[in-house]
């Protein structure tokens, strides 16, 4: 059985994670707030890439397009 996975979800996911981990840190972690966001902003990097890759397998797939 082959399943697709949707790796922007997953990025996005953890994205909301790290945030939540810097915001629950912040007063236990110097600076923990900018560990996480800058974390976050690499999981949001990771959402992009994925989702572009995402779009031109669709596009592959579908075939071209007659007009």
């Amino acid at each position: 059985m082959n399943v697709k996975m949707n790796y922007t979800v997953l990025f996005i996911m953890l994205f909301n994670s790290c945030i939540i981990a810097g915001l629950g840190l912040k007063n236990t972690v110097d600076h923990s707030m900018i560990y996480a966001v800058c974390v976050g902003m690499l999981f949001l990097i990771g959402a992009v890439f994925s989702s572009i890759k995402e779009a031109i397998r669709r596009e592959q797939a579908q075939g071209p397009r007659i007009d």
